[in-house]
């Protein structure tokens, strides 16, 4: 079995991929466990807490294929501190490349499609041209060049472009756009949007971003710092579209303002590169997702975790996160 180290394990991506590849893999996982929740690890998974910042080549022994997931992971948390963003994401980013090109074979770095910014409705691929908005797009597009530019001898590296990801997990996100669509309407029995719903989001299932990571560390391809974007292009909609969407399946109205989003990311993006690499079969369109994730809001009660800047702020305010982030 192939021994895998998941930084981020205890994360939204990371506790699926764990659950769902548990008896496949050799797993590790990595976490300063911000985010953990009531949920208690699963005990047969080797597991490492610490901040990705302190991580050292003794962590990676005998680790085969990384699959590095452990950022700051929104643009809200991202705009809490840029220095601390680009610390955590950017410095321990390139200190853990720099780490694992010794020893390890395969190294899957987590990007984001939110590194398109805006490119209106014109449809983007690798090949286009990247423009950082945030602090969290920026400290992806800086990661990305420092791969692209730097040599790291053997090791095999594939940068994955998310589309924003939706869906169910033992540590789900609520402030993501589907997620928190479906949260609220749920909760609230409408839908208020806070723009006009123009700005477009390529979608993808947790599930399915955790079915390609488990295709590309089984496949026997050899790829040299290549970029996907991971999704289908099936599935790029509108924000108001994804509202009717979600608002159709609840039985619920959308209330639109008329009045543009301070968010200006906008892309529509283009998945056929990763279709020709590896045929994958998704498991989830939108509207099945919209079922799955209201079947798991129904038969849970607790979600405290679910929104990762009130997380954040309030571990800060409890004085059990310094300045810093990190644990005091």
């Amino acid at each position: 079995m192939k021994k895998i180290l998941v930084t981020g394990s205890s994360g939204f991506i990371g506790r699926k991929f764990l659950s769902l590849y548990n008896n496949e893999f050799d797993l590790i996982g990595l976490d300063t466990n911000y985010y953990l929740g009531s949920q208690d690890f699963d005990p047969k998974i080797n597991f490492i807490k610490k901040d990705i910042r302190n991580i050292n080549s003794s962590d990676l022994k005998g680790v085969d294929v990384i699959v590095h997931m452990a950022e700051l992971c929104n643009d809200p948390l991202s705009e809490l501190n840029p220095r601390l963003t680009y610390d955590i994401n950017v410095n321990a980013t390139q200190k853990l490349l720099e780490i694992a090109k010794d020893s390890v074979k395969k190294f899957i770095y987590m990007s984001s499609c939110s590194v398109y910014g805006k490119s209106s409705n014109q449809f983007v691929d690798e090949n286009s041209n990247v423009e950082g908005l945030t602090e969290y797009s920026k400290a992806k597009i800086n990661n990305e060049n420092f791969i692209l530019n730097n040599n790291f001898d053997d090791m095999e590296i594939i940068i994955l472009r998310n589309a924003t990801v939706f869906g169910s997990s033992e540590n789900i996100r609520l402030d993501l756009v589907v997620n928190n669509l479906i949260y609220f309407g749920l909760i609230n029995g409408r839908i208020e949007l806070q723009s006009d719903g123009t700005p477009l989001r390529p979608l993808i299932h947790v599930q399915d971003v955790c079915g390609i990571i488990k295709t590309i560390i089984r496949s026997d391809k050899k790829f040299d710092k290549e970029i996907f974007n991971n999704g289908s292009t099936l599935m790029n909609y509108s924000v108001k579209e994804i509202a009717n969407k979600v608002a159709d399946s609840l039985g619920i109205d959308v209330i639109l303002p008329n009045k543009k989003d301070i968010d200006q990311r906008s892309y529509r993006v283009n998945f056929d590169k990763l279709e020709k690499f590896f045929h994958y079969e998704f498991v989830h369109d939108l509207v099945s997702g919209i079922e799955e994730i209201k079947s798991f809001i129904h038969n849970n009660n607790e979600f405290n975790y679910g929104f990762r800047l009130q997380v954040i702020n309030n571990l800060i305010k409890e004085k059990k996160l310094d300045k810093d982030l990190y644990w005091v």
